[in-house]
């Protein structure tokens, strides 16, 4: 067969070189016609060199040269003697583009798909690319259910040979969905079948969600989920016997009629293993859970070879054949399930390697993988990397490519493409507020300083009633793959002011060290150690015109002080999330407390559980249900108070929506004889402050229902998100040991009743310089004295 195809082409290359006629001797060569084209460049289309004898073969290979080049529409050659001469006409140059008349492609779309086909300003106009524009965007249309839609393109040309285009859009009109019926549905109602489509019959609603009117491609995607739903249940000679689409004249409206043949219901008589799988025969076998007379179910089938082929590729076997054969009997109603499975041969990863990484180091990396060089490949463990190096916060894009090692062996080298991204910031910020006067703040921040992985972080902040400085250095891996150290250094000069009847001075410093060890891939436990100075000092203003007393529920820790603690720290977090900005399901647990041991000044504990869920509502993750609860107490078992620096108070982690921050909770309580004079709120006759002091348990928790924004591309939905939430939660001063006796009926009645709640929107943003979020709520339940704030703005929180 070798020879024979050798001889043929031989034959053919001897006939073409052999009956070329030659020419001769060609001294020189001529373009006429060249206007935007350079002869230089035309030249490198010559297939000969000056001086030598050619043919007319030559030419003709010029010419597809030429034509190759795809700058000309039409060349013609002459030659006489020892001159040839190209006459050649060039295509235009598109000198501009303008687009007009499209609304739902938006202009940014329109000119990246021009330029893709080289539909642009300074490139040759070609007929066939603008045919194939004018084709994809009208199917566009007509999928979209866009009907009488046409793009029309104008041509405008310049003696200089340029061509001015002008693309007109008419994006044609929608047709409304009139009525759904289903003919020939008798195990299953109306209504149930048309639950499954995603087009609807119009009606307000559903216009505006746009689900009301008539697209072609989702009608076939609708009929595809019918004949899905009815294989899922047993209906396997299930048939759908025509889609008829009735134009309603004189309106824009269609009526949809479906005729189906659902058959009857088959059942699982037999099941049979076959080929090679021994080594996973055991694990296999629980795999496939189906049983005799059990309904025929397509999805549960397919969801069961995606278990054996995800088994098999966590073993190495990632070329596994698996396949279901039903072997159907019409006559009993009974279906023989066949699975074939050939796990064929096991591959080993030879090397991994990653690319793109010009900044960190290539060990920093290396400890994130979970995979190991030399075992064999598990896709799991590869994935587990992936989501590690994703966690790092390193990287915006990261991409695994797979290549064997050598042909025909089964050495696997592994690719981590990634993408690095800024892990450094420099913030300022310059404010002003009434009791703080001009506040100046500055922050430093390096996740990834010198590629090292390690971090760093300070910050400080200088107003009239505060002083703050805070460093922390982070080593993630400190001593081992598992372990890393995180040291904190703080100063705070923190003025506490109540009503402008007096204030307290707090100077703090300290230092703070925890050690952390990952159990596994989603918890982690941290403990550590703290040292914390404090110097109190209590300014009390004396204004003898109100004669103010005050009473105070932590006068006691109010007095002139040192106070030194040393307190054991420790905390484990869980988190299971699927994505870490803007999660879509999974959840977050974090527990973290903190005691005070031997030699410290005050004897105090505190205790906070933070926990998130994310529960996904329908198949297309946009309906989500999110739980966020937030709880704390301290030293409510201890006969001393807690000391009021370490009091709960209410921030954007653990405050209502709809209540201004730092007002929830305990406030400080004067009595005014003039109360005329009060500058907060009047509560039973007393002057009630208007910051919370703070307590020592709190309470709160969110509950929202997260939905896609309207009218928003979905590409957008990765960076904005709304929700409709309801807040309940309070702060609260508890003591179980007093001087008298406590009725806990009367205790917990008096915690119940004091909750506030309120009910609103959210809107969130993850914006260039961070997560922003946006809310409007209206309280529910409230007392008069606390400030409502209903719109509120703040950024730097994770959902």
């Amino acid at each position: 067969m070798f020879i024979k195809k050798f001889f043929i082409t031989f034959l053919v290359l001897f006939s073409i070189s052999s009956h070329a006629k030659n020419i001769g001797v060609i001294n020189n060569i001529q373009f006429k016609g060249l206007q935007h084209v350079s002869q230089t460049e035309v030249s490198k289309s010559i297939m000969w060199d000056i001086g030598k004898v050619i043919s007319e073969y030559d030419i003709q290979k010029s010419i597809k040269s030429l034509f190759a080049t795809e700058k000309f529409k039409d060349i013609k050659v002459v030659y006489s003697k020892k001159n040839i001469i190209f006459y050649v006409k060039e295509k235009p140059i598109i000198s501009n583009v303008i687009v007009t008349g499209n609304n739902i492609i938006k202009s940014s779309i329109l000119n990246s798909y021009l330029k893709k086909l080289n539909i642009q300003k300074g490139s040759m106009f070609d007929p066939i690319f603008i045919n194939i524009f004018v084709k994809t965007i009208e199917d566009f249309y007509y999928d979209l259910g866009r009907f009488q839609s046409n793009i029309q393109i104008f041509k405008q040309l310049s003696q200089d040979n340029t061509v001015n285009l002008k693309i007109l859009f008419n994006e044609g009109v929608t047709k409304k969905i009139n009525s759904i019926k289903i003919v020939g549905a008798k195990h299953f109602s109306q209504e149930k079948i048309i639950s499954l489509f995603k087009s609807k019959n119009y009606s307000i609603w559903c216009n505006f969600f746009k689900t009301c009117f008539y697209s072609p491609k989702q009608l076939n995607q609708d009929v595809q989920m019918l004949n899905n739903f009815y294989f899922n249940h047993g209906y396997v000679s299930f048939h759908i016997n025509d889609k008829k689409i009735n134009f309603i004249k004189d309106k824009n409206q269609v009526d949809i009629t479906i005729n189906i043949s659902e058959g009857e219901k088959y059942r699982i008589s037999k099941i049979f293993i076959n080929g090679n799988f021994s080594p996973y025969q055991g694990f296999i076998k629980k795999l496939i859970k189906i049983h005799a007379n059990e309904l025929y179910n397509q999805e549960k089938i397919n969801s069961i070879i995606d278990d054996i082929t995800k088994l098999l590729s966590e073993n190495g076997y990632i070329d596994a054949f698996v396949r279901v054969t039903p072997k159907i009997n019409h006559q009993t109603k009974t279906i023989v399930l066949n699975f074939l499975i050939n796990i064929k041969k096991r591959f080993f990863v030879h090397r991994i390697h990653f690319i793109g990484n010009k900044i960190t180091q290539d060990k920093v990396l290396r400890r994130e993988i979970k995979q190991m060089e030399g075992k064999y490949i598990n896709t799991n463990l590869i994935e587990l990397g992936k989501k590690s190096l994703q966690k790092t916060k390193y990287f915006k894009n990261i991409e695994i490519i797979k290549k064997i090692h050598s042909l025909g062996s089964n050495q696997i080298d592994i690719f981590y493409k990634v993408q690095e991204q800024p892990t450094g910031s420099i913030n300022f910020g310059l404010g002003y507020g009434m009791d703080n006067g001009i506040s100046f703040n500055t922050s430093l921040s390096q996740d990834n300083l010198f590629g090292s992985g390690n971090s760093f972080k300070a910050s400080i902040i200088k107003n009239n009633n505060q002083k703050y400085a805070d460093i922390s250095i982070i080593y993630p891996y400190f001593i081992s793959n598992i372990k890393d150290l995180n040291t904190r250094f703080f100063y705070n000069d923190f003025k506490y002011n109540f009503n402008n009847f007096s204030y307290l001075v707090k100077k703090t410093y300290g230092l703070e060290s925890s050690l952390g060890i990952m159990i596994n891939n989603f918890n982690n436990i941290n403990i550590g150690l703290g040292y914390t100075h404090n110097e109190i000092n209590n300014q009390e203003k004396t204004i003898d015109t109100y004669n103010i007393k005050s009473q105070s529920i932590d006068s006691n820790f109010l007095k002139d002080k040192i106070v030194n603690n040393f307190t054991l720290n420790y905390s484990w977090i869980h988190s299971a999330l699927e994505y870490f900005y803007f999660p879509i399901s999974g959840n977050q647990i974090y527990m973290s407390g903190k005691n005070t041991i031997p030699g410290s000044d005050n004897n105090f504990y505190k205790f906070i559980l933070d926990s998130k869920h994310y529960f996904q509502l329908n198949m297309n993750k946009d309906f989500i249900f999110f739980s966020h609860v937030h709880f704390g107490i301290g030293n409510i078992l201890n006969k001393e108070k807690l000391p009021f620096y370490e009091n709960f108070y209410a921030n954007s982690e653990n405050n209502i929506r709809g209540f201004r921050i730092n007002t929830i909770g305990p406030k400080k309580i004067h009595n005014i004889a003039n109360l005329k004079n009060c500058i907060g709120h009047i509560n039973n006759n007393k002057c009630e402050s208007i910051d919370s002091i703070g307590g020592n348990a709190t309470f709160t928790t969110n509950l929202e229902i997260i939905t896609p924004i309207p009218f928003i591309d979905h590409q957008y939905s990765n960076y904005f998100r709304t929700s409709l939430f309801l807040d309940v939660g309070n702060i609260w001063d508890i003591s179980l040991y007093n001087d008298k006796k406590i009725d806990m009926f009367s205790l917990e009645n008096n915690i119940l009743n004091n909750i506030h709640s309120s009910i609103g929107a959210s809107l969130q943003w993850l914006s260039p310089i961070g997560p922003l979020f946006f809310s409007y709520s209206i309280p529910m339940q409230q007392d008069n004295n606390y400030e409502l704030e209903p719109f509120q703005f703040h950024f730097g929180r994770n959902w």
